[in-house]
């Protein structure tokens, strides 16, 4: 496009528009995730976008501002989708209930470092065009992931019930739901509960909220999470 062809000369306009449309696609995912209450957030994505696209900058004036320097400009490329799958990695979490969340936003963090490299690459259409796609994954597939969730047959389970008498009434009901479970584990919780968790699939679509209900209804289970 004409519009943006000037950003792929080698010059300071052309540098400072290419920082400046890192900057602009970074507060587009980060936003979401800010006002998502994310860990990653609004600072944190628009520093990983234009650091990323500093490096392809720093990678160009390698290039073009030494006589004699030949060299891979993607090595730095490379490194930096490299070194910022560690920093998405700082964002996952796991909870007590062994479930795993900021899958999410580490996947969208570490698009937009690949963002930033575009736009330092003076692509910045490029760029506009992958954070706008990110923003509809965002808004759309989450409704869409949330629902086949809900209808999916297999799910972990989480349950903390009053003693271990009452693990088998707990596991006599999945039984009577004709649920198959596997990988049960069995401890004991700080507060002196009983913590029931395993591995489960039901029989048919769209089960699991009958079958949770059915648990909550024991006298014996203090608490229940299917995730």
């Amino acid at each position: 496009m004409e519009l943006f062809a000037g950003l792929r000369t080698f010059s300071m306009g052309a540098i400072a528009l290419r920082l400046l449309g890192a900057l602009l696609c970074g507060s587009m995912v980060g936003l979401d995730r800010e006002m998502r209450n994310k860990k990653a957030g609004l600072k944190t994505h628009v520093l990983v976008c234009i650091g990323a696209s500093l490096c392809m900058i720093v990678s160009e004036c390698i290039i073009l501002g030494r006589d004699g320097v030949t060299t891979d400009a993607t090595r730095i490329a490379a490194n930096v989708v490299t070194g910022v799958g560690f920093l998405c990695a700082a964002t996952l979490m796991t909870r007590g209930n062994g479930s795993l969340h900021g899958l999410t936003t580490a996947a969208g963090l570490w698009s937009t470092a690949v963002i930033g490299l575009a736009c330092g690459t003076g692509w910045l259409e490029v760029g506009l065009l992958a954070a706008t796609l990110i923003l509809l994954v965002f808004a759309l597939f989450g409704p869409a992931d949330d629902y086949i969730e809900h209808i999916s047959r297999g799910f972990d389970l989480y349950a903390e019930v009053v003693d271990y008498e009452h693990v088998s009434t707990v596991l006599d009901t999945l039984h009577d739901c004709d649920v198959r479970f596997s990988g049960l584990q069995v401890s004991k919780s700080p507060v002196g509960t009983i913590i029931v968790q395993l591995t489960a699939i039901t029989q048919h679509l769209g089960e699991k909220e009958g079958i949770a209900e059915s648990l909550r209804a024991l006298d014996c289970v203090r608490y229940l999470e299917m995730f």
